[in-house]
């Protein structure tokens, strides 16, 4: 028998890695259930722009050609929507503010790759996005933990823990799994008192639903160790295609883009991101059915003494007292929901569930009544 003998580094092995669910259609297969309801991953239940749409399908034409590796007219788009939006106008932002990536997934893991050494740490909340602490555990790096108070980040807690090894810190605006969420005004207290040697990324992947991004309250140019984050994965409804991007001061974009991997933006990512940009109408149609059906579960979980995380994104974190996340998460697939669990982020009663279309929210709660976790009232 052979053996695998390439050895990694120690720190490699200690890495839980993420454990994606499995396709709806294999669990379906496998439960032998139809037309199952996934609320787990925080997706946009109305789906893509319409215009979004017909740009993948017009493109489709040239996918012999590599993409744009510098996301030219993607970035114009950028610099166009948030410039339209500064009613102050503070310095204006320009193409070279920008960075595109694979998801703001791949923008966390070049962030870190680009700035931290091995002898430095990263400073992150838990539970918040996993990604943070994947970053820094591929590299070996140390990371600092601040558990969150009140389901929110404690961003004093957070300062405390930077030191002068520290190189990153991660704030997750809203956070998630828990939704809780701070006002610009708060954000850019904590900035100002890191010292300028220390990167900040405002991770404001749901920001849409929540309200302002700290972009259009702040300038690269005064706040040049700020990394803003944001994806077209969740209120764009484009996960499929993997695309987000960075703001910031032009060195820091400028050094990063030394570590990106070139054309590491497919060509259908870049055309469908910059036509669901400009299609405002249909975001504002998906903000507003967020907020409707999150006020539909708000009362239906009031009604039946469920206590929840009030939540600026799309998602709601729900506790089960006296129950066990993980196994009222299988009675839910059982009955054709799937919802996510928290017991790995330390919440072994909690829940959290997508807002999803109406349809699927009744269901959710049919279920939820099956499932013996309250009485149908």
């Amino acid at each position: 028998m052979e053996f695998f003998n390439v050895k990694a580094p120690g720190y490699i092995y200690k890495i839980n890695p993420y454990i994606p669910g499995k396709p709806i259609e294999e669990v379906e297969r496998e439960k032998g259930i139809k037309n199952i309801v996934k609320l787990a991953s925080n997706e946009n239940p109305l789906g893509p722009s319409p215009l979004a749409l017909k740009a993948v399908k017009h493109y489709l034409k040239n996918l012999n050609r590599y993409p744009d590796g510098s996301g030219f007219y993607l970035k114009h788009e950028l610099t166009e929507f948030f410039n339209s939006q500064n009613s102050m106008k503070r310095t204006l932002l320009k193409s070279e503010n920008f960075i595109l990536g694979n998801g703001s997934n791949e923008l966390i893991d070049i962030a870190v790759r680009t700035f931290c050494e091995k002898d430095e740490n990263i400073v992150s909340p838990f539970p918040s996005f996993v990604a943070y602490y994947l970053a820094g555990e591929q590299l070996g790096l140390k990371l600092k933990i601040s558990s969150l108070k009140n389901y929110a980040l404690d961003l004093d807690d957070m300062h405390k823990l930077i030191d002068g090894k520290t190189k990153v810190v991660f704030i997750s605006n809203p956070n998630n799994p828990t939704g809780t969420f701070f006002s610009n005004d708060k954000i850019i207290n904590f900035i100002k008192r890191v010292k300028d040697g220390v990167l900040i990324i405002v991770d404001e992947a749901y920001i849409e639903y929540a309200g302002e991004s700290l972009a259009e309250n702040i300038t690269t140019a005064d706040f040049p160790n700020v990394l803003i984050l944001r994806t077209f994965s969740k209120v764009y409804g484009l996960a499929g295609l993997r695309v987000g991007y960075g703001i910031g001061h032009k060195d820091l974009i400028s050094l990063m883009d030394r570590v990106r991997e070139p054309f590491n933006v497919n060509s259908l990512s870049l055309v469908a991101a910059a036509a669901a940009l400009s299609d405002k109408d249909y975001l504002e149609k998906v903000i507003a059915t967020n907020e409707t059906e999150k006020n539909y579960l708000y009362g239906e979980f009031k009604k039946a003494g469920l206590k929840f995380v009030e939540t600026g994104a799309n998602f709601i974190l729900v506790k089960l007292e006296g129950q066990k996340a993980a196994e009222i998460s299988e009675k839910l697939l059982n009955a054709g929901v799937i919802v996510r669990p928290m017991d790995r982020f330390g919440y072994g009663d909690m829940v959290r569930i997508t807002i999803g279309k109406h349809k699927e929210n009744v269901k959710l709660i049919k279920a939820l009544q099956k499932s013996i976790l309250f009485s149908a009232k």
